[in-house]
């Protein structure tokens, strides 16, 4: 192997590396918009989720702004909007807590 074929060599992995680096950021602008992220939050979230027997569970998911309880498990799953101002992630906190004690 040549002085020539080695400083291609090195000048090629430098080029691929550097490469590599360089897409990171571009990588992760593109996972946002992918998945629907706004202002580096994603808009579709899972809030909390509560056991409440071997087959049902309720689970809070947030999208935006707006909050959905949904009920899983059963004869049919079921979705609730949140009208009160509490939130329903404060709710499961709080029945939760209730529970403990």
């Amino acid at each position: 192997m040549t002085l020539h074929e080695c400083a291609n060599a090195i000048a090629a992995l430098i080029f691929i590396v550097v490469l590599i680096f360089c897409s990171r950021p571009l990588l992760r602008f593109l996972e946002q918009k992918k998945s629907g992220a706004r202002g580096g939050q994603a808009g579709l979230s899972l809030v909390g989720e509560m056991a409440l027997d071997r087959t049902r569970r309720l689970s809070v998911v947030r999208y935006g702004t707006r909050e959905i309880l949904v009920l899983t498990g059963g004869n049919q799953d079921i979705l609730m909007d949140w009208t009160e101002r509490k939130t329903f992630a404060s709710a499961l906190h709080d029945s939760a807590v209730e529970d403990v004690a």
